[in-house]
């Protein structure tokens, strides 16, 4: 499913569960809804969720900058080494092709969504701000090293998404925090499962696949089905507003 059906999806079915929970429906409750249903494909470095950590154009202008100081770095360096022109023009030439290489855009742009959360986290432990915050950002930041749709779509994550938002209630004045959480997490694993590759739901105990559908996404027909279920939900939370409110 695609990222922002993803979120569509969670912020309607934040508000169905709200209604049913009699709980208010409330800013908090909304961007709950909308990031815990897409912080699952944060193992993938170009999801909406991603982007939104950190701007795709923004690390492939650092990724540009940083592959032009290389090349300039390793020719004056060899320039050092060798007084030759042409040897200098080959080392560096050699060099850059295995940089580029192995210092790909996709690994530099999981190291600065890493790098950001994890100086949040640093930011917050400065301030002194209570540990139940820092926590979820660090697990979180481990999330663009993982391979997409095992660990991070498993049922044991959607756990550890409680666990971990849950004490952060209280302090956000929203009893229900973790159980929104972690259902929209668990939503989130759901619609993936109706996809043709599926998801290791059982990871770490079983790395199988698990697929109830063929639908790929991007696909006319997944696209088509996509939009068909987001109009289902708008019309079932409008019959829950006639008999909840």
């Amino acid at each position: 499913m695609r990222g922002k059906t993803h979120c569509a999806v969670g912020i309607i079915a934040g508000i169905q569960l709200s209604l049913v929970l009699s709980q208010p429906i409330t800013p908090t409750s909304i961007l709950t809804s909308a990031v815990f249903s897409t912080l699952p494909d944060l193992d993938k470095s170009n999801s909406i969720i991603a982007g939104t950590i950190f701007k795709k154009k923004f690390s492939k202008f650092l990724y540009r900058l940083l592959i032009f100081s290389l090349n300039l770095f390793i020719f004056f360096l060899s320039i050092k080494v060798s007084s030759s022109f042409f040897i200098s023009a080959v080392i560096t030439f050699f060099a850059i092709a295995f940089l580029e290489k192995k210092l790909t855009h996709y690994n530099m742009r999981k190291s600065l969504i890493t790098a950001t959360l994890l100086l949040l986290a640093l930011v917050l432990i400065i301030s002194k701000v209570d540990i139940s915050f820092v926590i979820p950002i660090l697990v979180f930041s481990v999330f663009p090293w993982l391979k997409h749709r095992n660990f991070s779509h498993s049922i044991l994550m959607v756990l550890i998404v409680y666990i971990i938002m849950n004490p952060l209630g209280e302090f956000f004045n929203y009893d229900s925090l973790g159980l929104m959480a972690s259902s929209m997490y668990l939503l989130h694993i759901i619609c993936d499962m109706f996809t043709k590759r599926g998801v290791a739901i059982f990871y770490p105990f079983s790395k199988n696949m698990i697929s109830v559908g063929y639908i790929r996404v991007g696909g006319r027909f997944s696209n088509i089905i996509e939009n068909l279920l987001v109009f289902i939900l708008i019309l079932f939370t409008i019959y829950l507003v006639f008999k909840f409110v």
